[in-house]
């Protein structure tokens, strides 16, 4: 009874400090979400994701600047992108829970600004434009495999997962960049796709959901894999395999993949090279590399397919620029401006990083229109808003390429807000 009565006064001064004593006492929003985090645990876990929604209503009530739990502010304004993402001479903290995918030693679950910049600077070359380029023949190869699975389908009047196949192509092509072609996980060799692959994927995408809210399921996960893939099935594949592929690139390194690379790589310190920590960047390489860029792919094909005038228009530039098909490659393909439109269009509708990514600015105090925002608070904003956001984009829900063909000036604003994957620091 004393340990309840203890407990339940701390629990009670912990709320009036919450509600009229926090340095976030002062901004808007409901009161509960004030006083509790399980405002957010509602909308995310009992009701499956739907903070993100719930968000737009609280800002159409509550106005662009409000706070959504005990410590943190939510932004919807794309002006203020810039400055809460900062930049190179501008030091954010990413906030550590908000990188929960149970992959701890990944560049994209490091935390602290120093350790993030250097890992991810480890992986820049092998991100470059140049270096994508050069993946070309690689790419096509998988290209061809898709074509044939989509032209068997001709005629039949059968149905299929476009997701699904796409899914598996990005598989294919990242794990043999990742890996090495020897390792290429090769799901589109197989006589029929099916959404193995997308389900492998998917499984360790909606857990982080849950790591976000209860941190403790991580290390739960790390210490006993087997029980929690009995948990949550979709876990089962995933645990098991990646160890396995990064420790056959350590047993016979083919110097071309990225791991391989990096191993052989002396000025890389032994504590980035341990396996569980190279691990840990395959499976954050392959989950961000397989899941997005699927979505963006079928969701823009869907949009083409949709909207036949659009679809005709794209044709008849690709059949310009390339009467044979086989002389396209990239280098002249991302010329082509309709195309392009296209692409931006696809990315900027897809939307498809849902969560929001909060940061911190550790050493300075923010100013948000009246608001003051002291330091280490952290702020977030959500790309899904931005993207779609009328104040940008005209009609922002319609499919409209022709929108990135406008003047110069138009143009340059709505790219500055292109943030399909986030960016700054």
């Amino acid at each position: 009874m004393h340990t309840n009565c203890i407990l339940i006064a701390y629990k009670g001064t912990q709320v009036i400090y919450r509600l009229y004593f926090s340095p976030l006492a002062k901004f808007p929003g409901p009161r509960l979400a004030a006083a509790t985090s399980l405002y957010e645990f509602y909308f995310d876990i009992i009701r499956g994701g739907q903070f993100m929604f719930e968000l737009n209503r609280l800002h159409d009530k509550y106005g662009p600047i409000l706070r959504i739990n005990p410590h943190e502010l939510h932004i919807k304004d794309p002006s203020y992108y810039d400055t809460v993402y900062g930049g190179p001479l501008n030091k954010r903290d990413r906030l550590p829970s908000f990188t929960q995918t149970g992959l701890p030693l990944s560049t994209f679950q490091t935390a602290p600004h120093g350790l993030h910049r250097e890992r991810r600077k480890l992986l820049s070359p092998f991100l470059s434009t140049q270096s994508v380029t050069s993946l070309q023949p690689l790419i096509q190869e998988k290209v061809d495999l898709v074509c044939n699975h989509m032209s068997r389908r001709v005629g039949t009047g059968e149905f299929f997962d476009l997701h699904s196949i796409l899914a598996s192509f990005a598989g294919d092509v990242l794990s043999a960049y990742v890996l090495g072609r020897e390792n290429c996980y090769g799901y589109l060799d197989r006589v029929e796709v099916t959404d193995e692959w997308k389900k492998n994927v998917n499984g360790p995408l909606e857990a982080s959901l849950l790591l976000r809210h209860i941190p403790s399921v991580q290390d739960i996960a790390r210490t006993f894999p087997k029980t929690a893939a009995w948990i949550y099935p979709p876990l089962l594949g995933f645990i098991d395999s990646k160890y396995q592929d990064v420790k056959a690139v350590y047993d016979k390194p083919d110097g071309e993949s990225i791991i391989s690379t990096i191993l052989s790589n002396e000025k890389v310190p032994d504590t980035e090279k341990e396996l569980n920590r190279m691990t840990d960047e395959l499976k954050f390489l392959i989950l961000a590399g397989s899941e997005a860029p699927s979505q963006v792919m079928a969701i823009t094909l869907f949009h083409l397919l949709w909207n036949p005038e659009t679809y005709q228009k794209l044709k008849a530039e690709l059949d310009e620029g390339f009467p044979v098909v086989a002389d396209a490659d990239w280098t002249k393909l991302k010329n082509l401006p309709y195309l392009s439109a296209v692409l931006k269009e696809g990315l900027r509708l897809s939307a498809v990083v849902t969560t929001r990514l909060p940061r911190s600015a550790p050493e300075e105090a923010l100013q948000y229109e009246k608001w003051t925002i002291p330091p280490r608070t952290p702020i977030s904003m959500t790309t899904h808003s931005i993207l779609r956001s009328p104040d940008v984009y005209t009609n922002p829900m319609k499919f409209m390429p022709e929108r990135w063909m406008g003047p110069a000036e138009e143009v340059r604003v709505l790219d500055r807000y292109l943030v399909p994957f986030a960016k700054g620091n």
